[in-house]
């Protein structure tokens, strides 16, 4: 039986492998197909969507200075400017005497100033300033209890590991075994 078997001559030529070849020439060609999509999108949808992108950013930068000229307009509105009527004055005649009268002060507690205008940027901060303070913050109670190591507990989690090292070990052992 030994006498069968040729020790110093060529091995046999293997037949060729279409699976191989037809698998090969599959991913190829889904590469090149996918190298195709990638320059299409980088060439030209990308670009598109960049300019859409900015073209929606200035237009909501001008909606946005729209409503604060609106804002502005209101607050100006609601807060108007202190200015007193325009009033006539007659020059006095020059045949006017002079009268003595006598001048009481009177302390009072409306004041005898002009108004002040409100500037409505101070006004919002303020109201903002206000709002801050009187807001308490935030204070963490507790730790979050999402995740694995929350539910399962650490144990757990050293018990899966043990278990997944021994799955690779038995599996190992099973490939190595010889075929019987």
């Amino acid at each position: 039986m030994a006498e069968d078997f040729e020790i110093g001559g060529p091995p046999p030529e293997e037949s060729s492998n279409r699976t191989f070849v037809m698998a090969a020439a599959g991913i190829g060609g889904l590469l090149v197909l996918s190298m195709i999509c990638l320059a299409v999108y980088a060439l030209i949808l990308a670009p598109r969507q960049r300019q859409a992108a900015a073209n929606r950013a200035t237009e909501i930068a001008l909606e946005n200075t729209q409503v604060a000229q609106a804002i502005t307009q209101t607050a100006g509105a609601r807060f108007p400017s202190a200015t007193a009527p325009a009033t006539h004055t007659s020059t006095p005649s020059p045949t006017a005497t002079r009268t003595p009268t006598p001048v009481v002060v009177v302390p009072t507690a409306t004041p005898t100033g002009t108004a002040a205008t409100l500037d409505p940027a101070a006004v919002t901060a303020a109201f903002l300033a206000t709002q801050r303070a009187l807001t308490p913050s935030p204070t963490v109670t507790a730790l979050p209890t999402t995740g694995f190591a929350d539910e399962g507990g650490f144990p757990m989690l050293i018990v899966l590991g043990t278990v997944l090292i021994l799955v690779a070990v038995v599996a190992r052992g099973m490939r190595m075994r010889p075929a019987s």
